[in-house]
């Protein structure tokens, strides 16, 4: 279980940064084919970082963003899987065009990466930012790659009782929002367009009424229930904009024909629950059925707690 914390990493000057760099490559900490870079090379990093800044004149303000990336000493995981996960978190997005440096340290009983990130863009000049809508995006890409090397998720709404409420009943835990919410979770994870995304909820039983002309999305339920995706919550996740910039890591990651297969899999699931329920209405939520036995199979093991804390610190911003 993945949990990731900012660091405040606020010192204005480059002693810091290199500090900060000095000590994610400590030998002591770390092995040689555990540190890595993404735009950069971790044994030109320092001179890299500073180069960037001198040459568009951004060598004042926050000059580096530090956090870490850390597992469970129960989680069943190994060094070069952590890496492994680290390599595929920096290719979000948020990430493009920033020098980044890395290292796993297993120095600890629990496994965890740190990551430096250069405030500069390379490219563009421009500071390091991260919207309340990209950082839920990357918290829900995050919980994906976790859940793809086997890690245990802690699925559900992190929220006050209100919200959780409009989600579940306390006493069935079902209701139709919370369904039409794991159908969008699970349709955005395995589309990668717009016009793929509406054929994965039809398929699901689902009408999608995107229009260019309007602001919000149009879901209407099987049972002919209609919702917008602003009262899906957390809503930053199921915008215009965090939906299409899903579909677009997904063309990425992922080909088309495997997203596929793993489509055909959840259809054949929520076919099988159905075939084995002599009378569909204890069927009207296949997908929190399917939820509910998958965590009955997690409960086997020792929770874990929440895979991402992305609470714990501001250092998303400049």
């Amino acid at each position: 279980m993945a949990i990731i914390e900012f660091i405040n990493a606020s010192n204005k000057t480059y002693k810091g940064m290199k500090r900060a760099i000095d000590y994610i490559q400590n030998p002591d900490k770390t092995l040689p084919n555990l540190i890595k870079g993404k735009n950069c090379s971790p044994n030109t990093v320092y001179n890299e970082f500073v180069i960037t800044k001198q040459n568009f004149k951004k060598e004042i303000g926050r000059q580096f963003i530090h956090f870490t990336q850390s597992f469970s000493p129960k989680d069943k995981v190994t060094p070069d899987m952590i890496i492994k996960i680290a390599d595929k978190l920096l290719e979000h997005e948020c990430f493009k065009d920033f020098q980044v440096v890395y290292a796993t340290h297993i120095d600890k009983e629990h496994l965890h990466t740190h990551f430096i990130i250069n405030s500069v863009s390379f490219n563009t000049g421009k500071k390091w930012q991260l919207s309340k809508e990209n950082l839920a995006n990357l918290k829900e890409y995050s919980d994906e790659l976790c859940r793809e090397y086997g890690l245990i998720i802690v699925d559900g709404i992190k929220d006050n009782r209100k919200n959780r409420g409009e989600y579940r009943s306390k006493e069935k835990n079902q209701s139709f929002k919370y369904e039409l919410f794991l159908a969008v979770k699970k349709c955005k994870w395995l589309s990668v367009s717009k016009e793929d995304f509406i054929d994965n909820m039809q398929k699901l039983g689902y009408k999608v009424d995107w229009r260019d002309d309007r602001k919000y999305i149009t879901f209407t339920t099987p049972e002919g229930k209609k919702c917008r995706n602003n009262k899906l919550y957390p809503k930053e996740q199921f915008t215009k904009e965090s939906l299409l910039g899903a579909f677009e890591l997904n063309r990425q990651q992922t080909s088309q024909n495997e997203l596929h297969q793993k489509m055909e899999l959840l259809l054949f699931a929520v076919q099988l629950l159905s075939k084995r329920e002599h009378n569909l209405n204890h069927i009207r939520f296949p997908l929190t059925t399917l939820e509910g036995q998958a965590k009955k199979e997690r409960a086997l093991e020792e929770s874990k707690g929440r895979g991402l804390d992305w609470d714990r610190g501001n250092g998303h911003e400049i």
